[in-house]
């Protein structure tokens, strides 16, 4: 029956469930899960009716059924998070809008109280007991016995977290800022023991709610502890700030400091708040936007030895472009504090001036979080960046940054070093070890790589970091580790739509490692998966560039198993197949590349020629490979020569000979030189034959090859060139050169018995 009730109840046809449940409840009135799921129901019938109907049936459905339920089953630890979490809530929500209306009274407090004493005494629920207990008070407005509860829970919390920084924090910090409020509110100690409690036990505070920092600042200052109250208003700054009731009151104690300054007050702190503050709301203090730049200055020249001075005036100018100038700035600001940001904006700057990439890093004071931000933004920077050796050193630099945030993390978590801060927690910490991971990567150290993102998932879940440890698995070979992970990826990434196209590329990659460690036989799976690829590419002509790479990559992993399989199998199957597939699916590339090396091998150099010239029209501009283009354009004058196309070769080959030069190893771009050669000497072009030629020889005399069929080839066609340009003599000389090796081309006698000295008058005609 339960089971027909909750599928009436998740497809949202709510009364005839309540209708049905009733009914079964008549002959079965005992069944605590139907009972628990009337009352749900019932909450959910009414929750669009506004908060007070929702009251009613709190009071009338919800909170009879949770009692029968607790009845027959006195620990039924759903029912009693139910029948507190729906009343404090409901409660606190018609408060927040005017209405009083309370589900704990003085009547009925003692039921309340011992359901959540209840859960005091499961170690799952623990923590919900306290929560709720504390809230019952608060309803209840009973300040003894909320302090102690506070107390209590805070204690528990010390007992039960001492070993999981962030945990601790979190859950003491809740009820910590409440014992705070509470003391200050009922004025239950003085105003200064208030302030030294505060002193005392600010340092394991942490709060998103700025106005706890503000609201801690301002009893701190009327207490006139200047310098507490400016350690919660530095902390205050860092939060998000969106709201522009907390810009108010920063601006507010941006005031308010001014004022303290003019009494003496000279904290080298209160500098940083000021100058911070200016530069972010210029609008709301009513001065100008270089107000701050002009401030730093002046700061710089009343107190040389402070940090903040030079941090601002060196930013404003760095944000200016105006590097020369904000350089020596930051470079002092560095020298009295060790700060990522200032450190970041001086190396950038040096960068602009004079190209200099940064020898080391220098060691940090920082939070671990803001370090990492440091090296977010700096790769933000270096993507801009075109000289790819530049590049390179940048990535070392930032890989450096991310392990120093990496390093002050364990510090942070595991040393008991830095005060508690609500940014520094455990998900940034696994977004550093993403990120130092990613590094650890593109330097080829996969086993550190796959051990960091590992870490990293035991601090938080997302999806990112699976992917990077299933490829620094995959990229140092760990199969049976990369199959686990991957596995563990898809059983939570599945049906993800935001990583849709990377997820085809990883079920390419578990078929690949299915195959590895011979699971099962992969082939039938991976031409059915191929093929489904291929037709998505056609009915899917609009796939922005980044998905389209990750489709791609899934295609090249399923090419790459196929490809394998037909190398063992004869050329005449493996030519049906891809011409089949080619058919079929034209716009494709792979199959076009794979059948001009089959056409290579057919000698077919009509074949090969059309394929090429497909494969480079069909595969996309920021995909294709440098040395599978420049193969293909070998291909293609290779076939233009063979067919006697010597004008288009010839023309092809003078477009990128010098790109091939660069990027081709030696033993390939004698083999595009080769036929470079031999097409100039079909067009008679003596010039062209002889400076490809003795690029040629050069490159065999400085890799100390021997004489070989290629070297044949360009010293005939030497030949060639200087019989038609009339020198017969030299002609001969490298007729004579050829044949003096073993196993000489035939030709070479040919030649040698055909080409004569043309007679005295043999210009004549006659």
């Amino acid at each position: 029956m339960y089971d027909k009730l909750e599928q009436l109840f998740y497809r949202g046809e709510l009364e005839q469930c309540i209708a049905e449940g009733e009914e079964y409840l008549l002959s079965h009135p005992h069944d605590e899960e139907i009972l628990f799921l009337m009352a749900i129901a019932s909450h959910d019938k009414v929750y669009y009716d506004g908060h007070e109907a929702v009251f009613d049936v709190i009071q009338q459905k919800m909170i009879p059924y949770f009692r029968k339920v607790l009845k027959l089953n006195p620990n039924h630890q759903k029912s009693l998070y139910s029948i507190l979490s729906y009343s404090l809530d409901n409660e606190y929500t018609l408060a927040q809008i005017g209405k009083t209306k309370k589900h704990i009274t003085e009547q009925n407090k003692e039921e309340f109280i011992f359901y959540a004493e209840q859960m005091l005494e499961d170690p799952e629920n623990t923590v919900f007991g306290y929560d709720f207990l504390v809230k019952i008070y608060e309803s209840l407005g009973e300040s003894k016995a909320l302090l102690n509860s506070l107390e209590a829970g805070m204690y528990y919390f010390q007992k039960e977290f001492g070993d999981n920084r962030e945990l601790l924090d979190r859950n003491r910090s809740l009820f910590w800022i409440k014992k705070i409020y509470l003391l200050d509110r009922e004025k239950i100690i003085s105003g200064a023991e208030l302030t030294a409690i505060i002193e005392k036990e600010h340092t394991t505070f942490i709060s998103r709610n700025e106005y706890d920092l503000i609201n801690l600042a301002d009893i701190a200052y009327e207490n006139g502890a200047w310098d507490l109250a400016l350690k919660m208003m530095l902390k205050a700054i860092k939060g998000e700030n969106s709201a522009l009731a907390i810009h108010e009151k920063l601006v507010e104690w941006h005031q308010r400091f001014y004022g303290l300054i003019q009494k003496g007050f000279s904290h080298p702190d209160v500098f940083y708040y000021q100058l911070i503050i200016e530069r972010n709301y210029p609008d709301l203090l009513n001065i100008a936007e270089e107000f701050y730049y002009h401030h730093a200055l002046e700061i710089i020249n009343t107190r040389p030895e402070l940090f903040s001075g030079y941090h601002f005036a060196g930013t404003y100018l760095y944000e200016k472009g105006q590097y020369s100038e904000a350089v020596s700035l930051l470079r002092k600001a560095v020298e009295l504090s060790s700060n990522a940001t200032a450190w970041r904006r001086k190396v950038e700057s040096e960068y602009y001036l004079y190209k200099e990439v940064p020898g080391e890093v220098p060691v940090f004071t920082d939070y671990p979080s803001d370090i990492y931000n440091e090296g977010v933004y700096l790769s933000e920077f270096i993507d801009e960046i075109e000289d790819e050796n530049d590049q390179i050193q940048w990535g070392e630099i930032i890989g450096e940054l991310y392990q120093q945030s990496y390093d002050a993390f364990r510090k942070y978590y595991e040393g008991g070093k830095f005060e508690s801060d609500y940014y520094n927690d455990l998900h940034t910490r696994a977004m550093c070890c993403n990120n130092l991971a990613i590094r650890y990567s593109l330097s080829g150290d996969s086993h550190s790589a796959a051990e960091t993102a590992s870490e990293g998932l035991q601090y938080s879940e997302f999806g990112e970091l699976h992917l990077v440890l299933i490829d620094a698995l995959l990229d140092g070979e760990d199969y049976e580790n990369g199959a686990v992970a991957l596995e563990n990826y898809f059983h939570l990434y599945d049906e993800s739509e935001n990583f849709y196209y990377k997820n085809l590329y990883n079920k390419a990659r578990q078929l690949e490692v299915h195959g590895i460690l011979e699971t099962f036989d992969i082939y039938a799976d991976v031409e059915e998966m191929l093929t489904s690829l291929y037709q998505h590419t056609l009915d899917n002509r609009e796939i922005d560039d980044e998905d389209y790479r990750d489709l791609e990559a899934a295609k090249n992993v399923l090419e790459r198993i196929l490809y394998e399989r037909f190398e063992a199998e004869d050329r005449i199957t493996r030519q049906t197949y891809y011409e089949h597939t080619a058919k079929r699916f034209p716009l494709e590339p792979n199959p076009q590349y794979v059948l001009m090396q089959i056409y290579n091998e057919n000698e077919d150099y009509n074949g090969i020629a059309h394929t090429a010239k497909t494969y480079l029209e069909n595969k996309k501009d920021f995909l294709i490979d440098i040395f599978d283009k420049a193969k293909t354009l070998y291909m293609i004058v290779k076939s233009d020569y063979f067919q006697g196309n010597y004008e288009d070769a010839a023309i092809l080959f003078s477009e990128y000979d010098a790109s091939h030069a660069e990027i081709m190893k030696a033993e390939d771009y004698v083999l595009w030189l080769h036929y470079g050669v031999k097409v100039y000497a079909k067009l008679n072009n003596k010039e062209q034959t002889f400076v490809l030629a003795e690029r040629f020889s050069k490159i065999y005399s400085a890799e100390e090859w021997g004489y070989d069929s290629l070297m044949e080839d360009v010293e005939l066609a030497k030949a060639i060139v200087l019989y038609q340009m009339g020198k017969l003599k030299e002609a001969h000389a490298v007729l004579d050169y050829v044949r003096s090796f073993s196993d000489y081309n035939p030709v070479a006698d040919e030649y040698k018995n055909s080409w004569k000295k043309p007679g005295l008058f043999s210009k004549f005609g006659l």
